[in-house]
């Protein structure tokens, strides 16, 4: 009767310690499972919140640009003979905005 099946009923203490330990093993493997999903879920949740944020952020600068150059143009119109300093300051504020961008992006990196 060695290689036959025995009931759980009629199962010796060692197979039913075994099954126990066995049902265990299979549960924490599970539940590791599942917290290495939830932490890959979050890292996804965190890099899509990054990319929304310099997206926001680098169409805000562009925006931005367009209202100064916009300006600029109203303003040469108004003034034809300050053009040249207008041109300067409008260059200042686009990389102003460029810098604004990028530290908000080294920032995103950092986190």
């Amino acid at each position: 009767m060695s290689g036959a099946m025995m009931p759980v009923s009629g199962a010796p203490v060692m197979l039913l310690r075994d099954s126990k330990r066995a049902a265990r093993v299979i549960s924490y493997g599970t539940s590791e499972t599942h917290m290495r999903l939830a932490g890959i879920d979050n890292e996804t949740d965190v890099t899509v919140g990054k990319e929304d944020s310099q997206t926001a952020v680098t169409a805000q600068g562009m925006q931005d640009i367009t209202g100064i150059a916009q300006l600029q143009k109203h303003l040469e119109t108004m003034e034809p003979s300050v053009s040249g300093r207008l041109a300067i300051l409008a260059d200042f504020h686009a990389m102003s905005m460029v810098e604004i961008v990028s530290d908000h992006q080294r920032a995103l990196r950092r986190r």
